[in-house]
């Protein structure tokens, strides 16, 4: 009797270790992938001279960046990401992860979702490794519930990792990356979270834009952009390559002359997820002996503006754009990188660039449109030094109209955001995930606070503006509306926000009845 007992029990045990181990069994059965990231994480080599030794490279992981928060599952599962448009996956740790690299951060439990599945890509993997400029992941393919706001939703596959690296993951206070990118970067089939909203019209009108500064005030905004962000007139470029945001260059200029570098063209990639910018290693160099900027700094008041031709118009970035200059001296910015084809060589623009240009990514273009970010009481004086128009090509006009809103109704959906550092102690502790979705009040300023809605307040009642279609660009594209006043807007944002997520509806000017623009506050911390 008591081996019978014995026997029973052993047999117990042995079925819920099946239950138990059914699905990382099926995880050894799947085929694992094989991913390479080359834009993210990866060294800067920075020369500099000193007195004794002569020129010497550090070794630099550039570690800023701007990130916000997500849900995903059932019932919602908080975690902090950064937007990417580098990449093309959404990728977060899961509490399988018992890595350094996992430690710190908030994992996702994919047995406390209702709506959690695990899944195989159209090639049968079931699982991937991924490499980067610095660093690794491996982690398993998953179906889950993803909003952005309580409107923006849609099941998503995603990468749930089970092993990352101490460098860089370690040292990263966001959770995991949300790669805005095209197809060509992702997965498999349906592992595009741009895709899937676009395609469930989740994504407002196709449209997002990205708006970052230095003093807190950043935000990236789904459904359009918000036109008093910017300072000049949008230049728009069709996407060459649907793989990153690239367009097409025909030339580079300093002080607008153009230089021939780029022969029979250079192509860009955008990416909202790194804070360098780079280029192909041979042109990155013929750049830097043309600029020949000292080390000591003597002659960075003389360093030209170098700019990019896209079309007619020339996008320029100031010495302080594509110099670090600090007490150790001034040295060339721009990181020699080479992305190899079918997807490279390109120039890559990162932070330094996106705090100079508002971009503007149309799915339904494809499209990149830019326009001189409005800070640092820019005026348009100073912003037409930014964006000069050139003789030559026409400019490339999109197929559909502009669209663009003044938020009418707007509901608070609070959001986090920062920079990345290396600094001890600098990265949040991983989170519970009970509290409220939003920013932390001791992190996060709010939105109803911020200087600019201060000043809309004392100011008389005045109407807003919109940018009405590329092909009027040039002259009186934006036009006057009176059906909404900034002062009285602003009261509405004034009595309603609490943090740093505006949801708003369109108004008129949209080709599309009822579209919502969804605006994320990024802060610096």
């Amino acid at each position: 009797m008591r081996i019978l007992r014995l026997l029973v029990a052993l047999v117990i045990l042995s079925e819920g270790a099946k239950v138990k181990g059914a699905s990382r069994l099926r995880r050894v059965k799947a085929k694992v992938g094989h991913h390479h990231e080359a834009l993210l994480f990866n060294k800067h080599l920075k020369s500099h001279k000193t007195q004794d030794m002569g020129a010497m490279s550090t070794e630099i992981v550039h570690k800023t960046a701007y990130w916000g928060s997500i849900r995903v599952g059932t019932p919602p599962q908080e975690f902090k990401v950064i937007f990417d448009t580098g990449s093309g996956n959404l990728i977060l740790p899961t509490t399988a992860c018992k890595s350094e690299g996992c430690a710190r951060h908030k994992k996702y439990n994919p047995h406390e979702s209702a709506t959690s599945s695990e899944v195989s890509n159209e090639n049968g993997e079931g699982s991937t490794e991924i490499t980067f400029g610095t660093g690794s992941i491996t982690g398993d393919f998953y179906e889950d519930k993803f909003c952005i706001a309580d409107s923006l939703c849609s099941k998503v596959r995603f990468i749930g990792s089970v092993e990352q690296s101490a460098v860089p993951f370690s040292a990263t206070p966001f959770d995991g990356i949300l790669g805005l990118g095209f197809k060509d970067l992702s997965m498999g089939h349906d592992f595009n979270i741009l895709d899937d909203m676009y395609q469930t019209g989740s994504l407002p009108a196709g449209l997002f834009s990205v708006f970052l500064t230095e003093d807190g005030s950043s935000e990236i905004t789904f459904g359009g952009y918000r036109p008093e962000l910017l300072a000049s007139e949008v230049v728009w470029a069709p996407v060459t390559r649907e793989s990153y945001w690239q367009v097409a260059v025909s030339d580079i200029t300093f002080n607008n002359v153009e230089t021939g570098l780029c022969g029979t063209g250079c192509q860009v990639a955008v990416d909202t997820g790194t804070s360098m910018l780079a280029g192909p290693s041979a042109l990155v160099n013929s750049l830097q002996a043309k600029v020949a900027p000292e080390a000591d700094c003597s002659n960075y008041d003389r360093l030209p503006n170098i700019g990019f031709k896209i079309g007619n118009k020339i996008l320029n970035l100031k010495p302080e754009d594509y110099m670090d200059r600090d007490e150790s001296g001034c040295s060339f910015s721009l990181m020699p990188l080479d992305v190899p084809p079918p997807r490279g060589p390109l120039f890559i623009f990162g932070d330094p660039f996106l705090r100079r240009f508002v971009t503007i990514y149309d799915k339904s273009g494809p499209s990149v449109g830019f326009a001189v970010s409005k800070q640092n009481a820019l005026d348009e004086f100073e912003a037409a030094k930014i964006i000069v128009t050139s003789g030559g090509a026409e400019e490339f006009q999109r197929r559909k109209p502009l669209e663009t809103h003044v938020g009418l109704s707007p509901m608070p959906v609070g959001l986090s955001a920062g920079y990345m550092t290396e600094e001890e102690g600098a990265a949040e502790e991983p989170r519970s995930g009970k509290e409220p979705f939003g920013p932390k009040a001791e992190t996060s300023k709010s939105f109803s606070d911020s200087d600019w809605l201060k000043k809309i307040k004392s100011e008389p009642a005045r109407t807003h503006t919109f940018a009405e279609s590329p092909s009027s660009l040039s002259g009186d594209a934006v036009k006057e509306r009176s059906e909404t006043s900034v002062n009285e807007w602003a009261q509405k944002m004034k009595a309603l926000l609490d943090g740093d997520f505006v949801q708003r509806s369109s108004s008129a000017g949209s080709s599309s009845k009822g579209t919502q623009l969804v605006s994320i506050k990024l802060h610096k911390v």
